[in-house]
């Protein structure tokens, strides 16, 4: 009896061997490589230039310029939003990506927002270090417009931006380079983005 169970296993054993190529088995004793198609991991999966998700945030406007042009790029902030984190936004400058399609900044590097606050009137005050204050010219009027623009964005009605410098009120030139005779001991007039229609600025999805 144990006899005929062994001759029957044995049987089965070699069926079992010799199945095992026609079912697609390999018997190589070494580990085979495969292929991987090159579309399962797309060499762009880590690019930085994507647009970052950033949990809970919310979309707002900072200002480039672009063919000497005004132009509007949407940035998302991780709450909570205070007054002054589209400006820090706006003076990290364009993203290499945004470089290459043309975007550039007129605001020189180095420049610190020192203090920003809303006073009364929906005005709002820009406390900025020097390194501002020492670009001159067209670059002048183009970096006080992106400023302008960006600050008038996060406050509903907005009445305009006051310039200060150490403390004391600076102001700084419109878009026509005109800038206002103030008396001493009185604050210069808001510039709002109305004085720097002639940027004509564009609204970007890029």
């Amino acid at each position: 009896m144990t006899t005929h169970r062994f001759r029957v296993a044995l049987a089965i054993l070699t069926t079992v061997l010799i199945t095992l190529p026609s079912c697609g088995l390999s018997s190589d004793s070494q580990p085979t490589a495969l292929s991987v198609p090159k579309d399962v991991f797309p060499s762009d999966a880590g690019d930085s230039d994507r647009v970052r998700l950033v949990p809970n945030a919310t979309l707002h406007p900072v200002y480039f310029l672009r063919d000497d042009a005004l132009a509007e790029i949407q940035r998302p902030l991780p709450p909570p939003v205070f007054l002054d984190a589209p400006l820090n936004n706006l003076l990290e400058g364009p993203t290499e990506a945004e470089a290459e399609r043309g975007f550039v900044s007129a605001i020189p590097a180095g420049t610190e927002v020192v203090d920003v606050a809303l006073m009364r009137n929906n005005t709002i005050s820009i406390h900025l270090n020097q390194t501002f204050f020492e670009i001159e010219g067209a670059q002048r009027i183009r970096a006080s417009a992106q400023l302008v623009f960006t600050a008038s964005a996060l406050v509903n009605d907005a009445q305009g931006v006051i310039f200060f410098l150490e403390g004391e009120p600076v102001q700084l030139p419109d878009g026509e380079g005109t800038i206002e005779e103030v008396p001493e001991g009185r604050l210069p007039a808001p510039l709002t983005i109305g004085d720097y229609s002639s940027l004509s600025p564009v609204v970007t999805s890029e």
